[in-house]
């Protein structure tokens, strides 16, 4: 099993899921006889705002030594995973951000946080990225 705590997260929530689906039977004779459909719409992705990737667009505000705050501007709606803790892997906070069009904010306390590097993690679909970032 995967390392990261977002890894190990995302995993449990995919089989969760999928524990949850009525299982099918299927015969070879009932899916030879189906017809073969094409989806009617498809997902684009749009490139990122300026071509940046998000991680290199989030902004991480340490100038209060009681909370955290990341901002970042969106062109479209993103669920992430998101991660703070120490290089040594002890996790301060973890949770889910929920990215709207246009500018987000999310304010983290960070009153019992210590000094020094801190490690932001973000789980997207597509990747896991990792930044430090001192306090």
């Amino acid at each position: 099993m995967a390392k990261h705590f977002l890894i190990r997260r995302a995993t449990r929530t995919a089989a969760a899921s999928a524990a949850m689906l009525v299982p099918a039977a299927f015969s070879m004779a009932t899916t030879a006889e189906s017809a073969f459909v094409l989806p009617t719409h498809r997902i684009t992705v749009k490139e990122p705002i300026h071509k940046k990737h998000l991680l290199e667009r989030i902004q991480i505000d340490t100038e209060s030594k009681e909370r955290v705050v990341l901002r970042v501007e969106m062109e479209q709606e993103n669920f992430v995973l998101y991660q703070v803790g120490l290089p040594d892997g002890k996790v301060l906070r973890s949770g889910s951000w929920l990215l709207a069009p246009g500018p987000n904010e999310l304010i983290l306390d960070a009153r019992e946080w210590p000094s020094g590097t801190l490690e932001l993690s973000v789980l997207t679909k597509k990747d896991l990225m990792k930044l430090d970032f001192e306090r």
